[in-house]
């Protein structure tokens, strides 16, 4: 019986050797696979019968797999910003195909060599689609539940378009000279821009009014109808509106102003009680004309093509309404009204020491652009009160200290960018970024436990106990390095190291067969 045993222990032992080699085959293969965990041969008896002090029954040898998927590789950095690592504990999503059904099932990798296919979609190079959370605007993930992996949906780059953020807050600081005389005027251009990000130049002007004391008027830029200027609690302190004509007006066409109807005309005849405005020779003569022909203080010829409506402290509302000739006035809308002023003056006065006392404007808003864009509020930060953080009145010239305003022009995506946590920022060429994903990693109570399949992914087990999805850098998940790959576990030392061993212990394992085999070789021939 013993010599039978010796014989099949033998065979056990050839078969787990053989095993370890095939770990060793696959760890040297995939000595250059990226994330790939390493496995080693674990060897346990097998007992067939309990020994006593006078028999003994070998049973054999059992081969055990041990995979080292939790095992950490070395990053190594990587040229392409969409190349994904692992810091600590996790792993990525991924799934087979790019809009994955309840029929797909979610894999687990650290293989993080993910690239934007042709849709992009971004795909490591075994052909799994990486998942994340899709975010608003903030970075914060849209889920409802962020712990269940049907949140997630495949991460992609290319489905972001431009972007342009209009302004809505200007900081100006500058020095008002001390020793200005009254009504003196100072003027700052300012660059703004829309909400479709089309840049415009808004003029602040500073006009000195009393001693310590300065007014501001804000001029509509080009394209805009109106522009009104409020206090804190936004009663207007300043509104001035814009006629701008983009081609000379032809007979009957009409205009109303403060509810009186002006009639461009060529022939000495108009339509009921409309009042005449001679077309002239030329679209500059035409506009002096209408400037006449109302004979408001509150207008003034801007250019040969518009005219510049300014709100005077005392005046009332002022209506306009150019639809009827909206051919030929560059407003978008048409009727616009030029509000009545009702906050305190002066904008701004000054203590004795040259910083601000006191504020009387907060915001400026701009509205009906002729490029469709929506109305522009915008807050106006020009300093704080008794500091010189914004606007002061020293001796000296006029002098602008800075102009920052938030809005930036039309973008095209130009890249990604991913953060530690998992952040996904797209990037445009006009410096402005916008979150569009969150990568989360997973995590198991035995990640060794998790089963391999082919393109170094892996599927939980009854051993790796369920997936629990988490945020990069929290909940003991590792931290995730964009531009870096993790290389492979194995060590080419251990690995020839433990071939030696495995071939040697194969080779004496052969030997107990053939030894076991030439003793019953004899005892066969004791029956001879």
């Amino acid at each position: 019986m013993s010599l039978y045993g010796a014989m099949f222990s033998g065979v056990s032992g050839l078969n787990a050797e053989s095993q370890a080699l095939g770990t060793i085959a696959d760890n040297i293969s995939n000595v250059n696979t990226v994330g790939y965990k390493d496995t080693s041969a674990r060897f346990s008896t097998l007992v067939t019968q309990q020994a006593t002090n006078n028999s003994y029954a070998p049973g054999g040898v059992n081969f055990n797999r041990h995979s080292n998927i939790a095992g950490q590789g070395l990053l190594q950095g990587s040229a392409s910003p969409t190349d994904l690592a692992i810091s600590g504990q996790g792993m990525f999503v991924v799934t087979g195909v790019a809009s994955p059904t309840s029929a797909d099932p979610f894999l687990y990798t650290r293989a993080g060599s993910f690239t934007p296919d042709q849709n992009g979609n971004l795909r490591n190079t075994a052909g799994f689609y990486l998942q994340g959370w899709a975010t608003d605007a903030a970075g914060t993930p849209t889920a409802t539940n962020v712990s269940v992996l049907s949140s997630l949906e495949t991460v992609n780059v290319s489905g972001v378009s431009g972007s342009a953020t209009p302004t809505s807050a200007v900081e100006l600081g500058a020095n008002l000279p001390a020793t200005a005389a009254l009504g003196d005027d100072f003027i700052t251009n300012v660059q703004i821009f829309d909400s479709l990000g089309v840049s415009h130049d808004l003029a602040f002007t500073w006009t000195k009014s009393a001693l310590n004391n300065w007014d501001l008027t804000v001029t509509p830029p080009s394209g805009a109808a109106l522009v009104s200027v409020t206090d804190s609690a936004s009663a207007p302190y300043a509104a001035a509106g814009l006629l701008e004509f983009t081609t000379q007006p032809t007979d009957g066409d009409t205009i109303v102003i403060g509810g009186t109807t002006y009639e461009f005309d060529s022939n000495a005849s108009v339509t009921g009680t409309n009042t005449r405005v001679t077309i002239g020779a030329d679209l500059a003569t035409t506009v002096a004309n209408l400037v006449a022909g109302v004979g408001d203080s509150r207008l003034a010829v801007s250019s040969s093509t518009s005219i510049l409506v300014t709100q005077s402290s005392a005046g009332t509302a002022l209506a306009i309404d150019p639809s009827s000739t909206s051919a030929i006035l560059q407003s978008a809308t048409g009727a616009f009204t030029v509000p009545a002023l009702t906050a305190s003056t002066p904008a701004v006065s000054f203590n004795g020491d040259g910083t601000p006392a006191a504020f009387n404007v907060a915001n400026v808003s701009v509205y009906d652009w002729s490029t469709g864009a929506a109305d522009t509020a915008i807050t106006l930060d020009i300093g704080t009160a008794d500091l010189s953080d914004g606007l002061t009145q020293f001796s000296g010239d006029y002098n602008v200290t800075f102009i920052n305003q938030n809005g930036v022009k039309f973008g095209t995506f130009s890249g990604v960018s991913i953060s530690e946590e998992g952040l996904v920022v797209a990037l445009f060429d006009n410096g402005e970024t916008l979150p569009i994903y969150k990568v989360p990693l997973v995590t198991f109570a035995n990640a060794n436990g998790l089963t391999s399949r082919s393109g170094n992914v892996y599927i939980a087990s009854d051993s790796s106990g369920s997936p629990v999805l988490r945020s990069a850098k929290s909940g003991g998940a590792g931290a995730i390095a964009a531009g870096a790959l993790e290389n492979s576990t194995v060590d080419l030392g251990t690995e020839f190291t433990n071939m030696i061993i495995a071939q040697r212990a194969y080779s004496a394992t052969s030997r107990v067969i053939t030894t076991a085999d030439e003793r019953l070789d004899d005892l066969v021939r004791i029956k001879r």
